[in-house]
């Protein structure tokens, strides 16, 4: 049961996206192959490879190195410290009461946890002891749950387990496609080395049948004393 609790529709799906490929995929390579037909390994390259790596992602992304890590929970009032928008999405940032409470550090809300938190209610956060950001973007605490502090209703929470069964999964179906990828690659080389001895046996037919040529005797005309 842990196995399957542990796996979501999205590794599902992937499963039967590697399933689909692998079949597909051998069964047109073997068809070609034994009918001598030219078997497209080239071709059938692009999806197995595409499908790999989001499967690998999808493995990296399963995994977390905060599954661990430190947490503090602080109760307060939500205060505007600052905004910001670009390619990694929304953040604001904010102090509970005051900055203070949190060694003078701020609470970052990423995208759907900036959204639902709203500026002067009073919530109980819970964040990463350890602070994070660079010189750029700043120093702050990365918060990974908002709780109601009333009724203790989770608002939001940051998945940050690790799903071993689902990393596993991702990475057998990357090696389904990899299977599916090297015995098409094998039959592909067979089919031209059987090409290239067929080849071989009728240059060497040809040249049986050509015949000999002038046959010479070595004998030489003596010119008279």
């Amino acid at each position: 049961m842990a196995f399957l609790n542990d796996l979501d529709a999205l590794a599902w799906v992937a499963t039967f996206a590697a399933i689909v490929v692998f079949c597909s995929v051998t069964f047109l390579n073997l068809r070609d192959w034994q009918n001598h037909w030219i078997v497209d390994f080239e071709g059938r390259i692009p999806i197995i490879l595409y499908l790999g790596i989001a499967f690998i992602i999808g493995a990296i992304h399963s995994y977390s190195p905060n599954a661990h890590a430190p947490r503090k929970s602080i109760e307060g009032i939500a205060r505007l410290v600052g905004e910001t928008r670009g390619k990694g999405g929304y953040y604001k940032y904010i102090c509970a009461t005051s900055c203070e409470f949190t060694g003078g550090y701020a609470l970052a809300l990423h995208n759907e946890a900036a959204r639902i938190t709203r500026i002067g209610s009073n919530y109980v956060f819970t964040y990463l002891e350890h602070p994070v950001g660079n010189a750029f973007s700043g120093i702050s605490l990365r918060v990974t749950t908002i709780s109601d502090p009333d009724s203790g209703r989770v608002l939001y929470a940051l998945d940050l387990t690790n799903h071993p069964y689902r990393i596993a999964l991702y990475l057998l179906d990357t090696a389904l496609l990899v299977c599916a990828g090297v015995l098409g690659g094998l039959l592909n080389r067979s089919q031209r080395q059987g090409h290239g001895k067929e080849s071989t046996s009728n240059e060497e037919k040809e040249e049986k049948a050509g015949g000999s040529g002038p046959i010479s005797l070595g004998l030489e005309s003596k010119d008279a004393d």
